[in-house]
C-alpha cells in the first residue's frame, strides 16, 4: 500500500478551497507543512506560536502552525488524514481477498491433478512458503492408529529422525496431536527443536471430519513475526491439503 502523504490530501481542489476560506475568514495566519517542514499551503509569520500536530494511527505527517485560531483547520486536516487511511486500508482488504480466493482456486486445480499423499504434502508445503516467509517446513501425519508420527515432506535446513517426531514430551509430536492453528514465538519453547535456531514458529492442522491427520509447520530463524493473516492463510491451505491427502490414503488402501 502506498504511503499516505498530507501533501496529496493539501493539493486536492475542495480542500484549498476550504483552506482558503478558513484564510478568509480566520483574523489571523496560519500555514501547514509537513513531518519534515515543508511549507504545503500559507506563508510562514511571526505569528505561529502554537504548532497543532497532523497525525493517525499513530503516525506523524506533519503540523499546522498559528494561533488558537488555527485549530479547526488541524481538526479538519486531522479527519482528512483518518478518511483517507481508512480507504486505503479497505483497499488493502479487498486487494488481499482477491489473491487469497485467486491463491484458493489455483491451488485447488494443483492439487486436483495430484493423487500422492506425499506429492500433495510437497505441493501443499511449497505454496505456504511461498506464501509466507520461512526458513524451513515440514508435514507430518500420523499413521492409522493415530500413534506414530511420520515425515511427510519437507524442506530447508531441517534434520529431523522419527525418534525426534514421535517423543511424547516433544512439542512437534504435540503440535501435530493438538487439532489447532498457531504461531509461536517462545524462544524458550522453540529451543527444543534440533537443527535450527529458530524465532518463530507457525503451524495448521491437517484434520478431516474433526479426526485429526497431523500438520503444515513452518519455521522461521529470522527475526520478522509471522502474523493474523500468514496464519489465515496457512490453515485456508491445510483445509484444501488435509482433503486431498485423506482422498488419496484412501484410494492407496482400497487399490493397494
Amino acid at each position: 500500500m502506498a504511503r499516505l502523504k498530507l501533501s496529496n490530501i493539501i493539493s486536492k481542489s475542495e480542500v484549498v478551497l476550504l483552506l482558503s476560506s478558513f484564510v478568509n475568514h480566520t483574523p489571523s495566519p496560519f500555514c501547514v507543512e509537513d513531518e519534515k517542514g515543508k511549507l504545503l499551503f500559507g506563508e510562514w509569520t511571526k505569528n505561529t506560536a502554537l504548532e497543532y500536530s497532523l497525525k493517525t494511527d499513530d503516525e506523524a505527517f506533519g503540523k499546522v502552525r498559528g494561533d488558537k485560531n488555527a485549530e479547526p483547520v488541524a481538526e479538519l486536516l486531522n479527519l482528512l488524514l483518518y478518511k483517507e487511511s481508512e480507504k486505503k486500508k479497505l483497499g488493502t482488504e479487498v486487494l488481499n481477498l482477491y489473491q487469497e480466493l485467486n491463491f484458493i482456486f489455483n491451488f485447488s486445480e494443483k492439487l486436483a491433478q495430484l493423487i500422492e499423499p506425499d506429492t500433495i504434502a510437497q505441493t501443499a508445503l511449497k505454496e505456504a512458503q511461498h506464501l509466507i516467509p520461512s526458513t524451513a517446513g515440514i508435514v507430518v501425519l500420523f499413521d492409522e492408529q493415530g500413534k506414530q508420527l511420520n515425515l511427510l515432506a519437507s524442506s530447508g535446513e531441517i534434520v529431523l529422525s522419527e525418534e525426534d517426531l514421535n517423543k511424547r514430551d516433544n512439542l512437534l509430536f504435540e503440535i501435530a496431536g493438538s487439532g489447532q492453528s498457531e504461531i509461536i514465538n517462545d524462544a524458550d519453547i522453540l529451543r527444543h527443536i534440533k537443527s535450527l535456531q529458530l524465532q518463530s514458529l507457525i503451524y495448521s492442522s491437517l484434520k478431516v471430519n474433526q479426526r485429526v491427520m497431523g500438520a503444515i509447520i513452518l519455521f522461521n530463524e529470522d527475526s520478522s513475526q509471522y502474523t493474523a493473516g500468514n496464519l489465515k492463510l496457512l490453515t485456508t491451505l491445510a483445509l484444501q491439503a488435509s482433503s486431498a491427502i485423506n482422498s488419496a490414503l484412501l484410494f492407496e488402501k482400497k487399490y493397494s
